[in-house]
């Protein structure tokens, strides 16, 4: 069965659930619980948001950057329902602690350029921001920043560059209300995170996703926000506030790095989602004004047709096999990304769907990305032919792999958010990781 989009987020929307000097109550396992904190504590006990390791803490002290690591990477287990294997633990000269290898392989936290990442450093409140951006990544959230959000902040221009956005998203999104001093509100980025004030953030932006998922889950989707009209059968003719709609069964591809899909055809629809660059998107019309309607996480929605061009297969510039393999992982886009996944019954990680696509041409490949670089021949960047795998990593280890479908993209696990999809070697990130290719069937 297909591991769509559409079922993560029913998933997840199952999973999460809803719910002057201060005086200080006293909390079973926890010190220095202020009043106003109590009742976030409480409900994160009852969510079991805490990991066991907090039990015991003060909660007035700075947390570090490693028990910022493992809450949030507890929070997306429980969302998902499953332990994360890391792919590998020596990413950082002084840890290999298991939260902190895992919130690193999903995106959440960074190290330094030295090569440590300094556990147990205090977390600073623009590094918190950041984190919590990346939470929501890696959760498939999406939050769009807003600059007019951080207006009313008299500190704002003390935010670094890198962390900029994400303190729009935080202010936007209510997670962080700032703190008021005598010269007025402050973001006081540089500063450092008590505890109390990261758990009750966090828990603002973990019960943000539990509203996310359920308005994904329940929102109408073919109401046109400013008319009320809805957006008619999907893959018949109609017209819509006298904006025609021809019918089509076809596929599209986004060329665009990310594409807001929303509930009408005009920009003053509501926001749905977003699709990244390469998605395969099913087409039910095409309308008179430019826009196009799409089939989105099972209801009709509508995107930009602007920014989609027509669905290309993979080319045919490699041998028969190699093509026939590469168009087989297209069929797969879409599909879940599962730590340890190599089969669609499960889902894939990135060397899984490696090893399931050419294994069920009778190929046999090492398991592990890093180990998939000793099969085949290398292969350099201008020789790139379909069905070739590239690797991305550091140095000369390989932590993540695809396959090579032509005209400079790959289809590829990419991560829990995103699941298969197809990216551009050109992206930055990719072009920056990028270390090698190897070919596997040999003209």
């Amino acid at each position: 069965m297909k591991f769509c989009k559409r079922l993560v987020t029913m998933l997840l929307a199952a999973a999460l659930l809803l719910g002057a000097i201060p005086a200080v109550s006293a909390v079973e396992g926890y010190t220095g619980v202020a009043d106003w904190f109590e009742p976030s504590l409480r409900e994160m006990q009852e969510l079991d948001l805490l990991p066991d390791s907090y039990y015991g803490m003060d909660v007035s002290e700075d947390i570090t950057r490693g028990e910022m690591c493992e809450l949030a990477v507890h929070a997306l287990e429980k969302i998902w329902g499953y332990s994360i294997e890391p792919e590998r633990t020596d990413y950082f000269s002084d840890t290999s602690a298991d939260y902190i290898v895992k919130a690193y392989e999903l995106g959440i936290v960074s190290g330094y350029p030295d090569g440590t990442f300094k556990p147990g450093d205090p977390l600073t409140r623009q590094e918190f921001f950041q984190i919590i951006e990346n939470f929501c990544n890696a959760a498939a959230f999406q939050p769009e920043a807003d600059e007019s959000y951080l207006t009313k902040f008299d500190d704002k221009t003390d935010v670094a560059n890198w962390a900029r956005e994400a303190a729009q998203i935080c202010v936007k999104y209510g997670y962080v209300n700032g703190r008021g001093t005598d010269q007025g509100a402050q973001l006081d980025p540089t500063g450092n995170t008590v505890r109390c004030e990261a758990m009750a953030m966090f828990l603002r932006a973990y019960k943000s996703l539990n509203e996310y998922y359920y308005y994904i889950k329940n929102a109408q989707v073919t109401v046109d926000d400013n008319t009320g009209s809805s957006g008619g059968l999907t893959g018949e003719d109609s017209v819509v506030d006298n904006v025609e709609i021809t019918g089509v069964d076809m596929h599209m591809m986004v060329n665009t790095d990310a594409l807001n899909v929303r509930s009408s055809w005009s920009t003053d629809g509501k926001i749905l989602g977003t699709v990244r660059y390469g998605a395969d998107l099913t087409v039910t019309g095409l309308c008179a004004n430019g826009w196009v309607q799409i089939l989105y996480k099972g209801q009709t929605a509508y995107v930009s047709g602007d920014y989609v061009n027509e669905y290309q297969e993979v080319d045919h510039s490699a041998s028969d096999g190699a093509v026939e393999i590469a168009n087989f992982a297209m069929t797969f886009v879409g599909y879940s990304y599962v730590y340890g996944g190599s089969s669609p019954s499960t889902g894939f990680d990135c060397s899984g769907l490696v090893y399931y696509c050419y294994g069920h041409f009778g190929y046999s490949l090492n398991r592990v990305a890093d180990d998939q670089m000793d099969n085949g021949t290398a292969v350099s960047y201008d020789n790139l032919q379909v069905g070739d795998l590239v690797f991305f990593g550091s140095g000369s280890y390989a932590n993540h792999v695809g396959i090579y479908i032509g005209n400079g993209n790959f289809v590829h696990a990419a991560n829990p958010s995103s699941g298969v999809r197809v990216s551009s070697l050109n992206e930055t990130y990719y072009a920056n990781r990028y270390i090698g290719a190897r070919r596997i069937i040999v003209n």
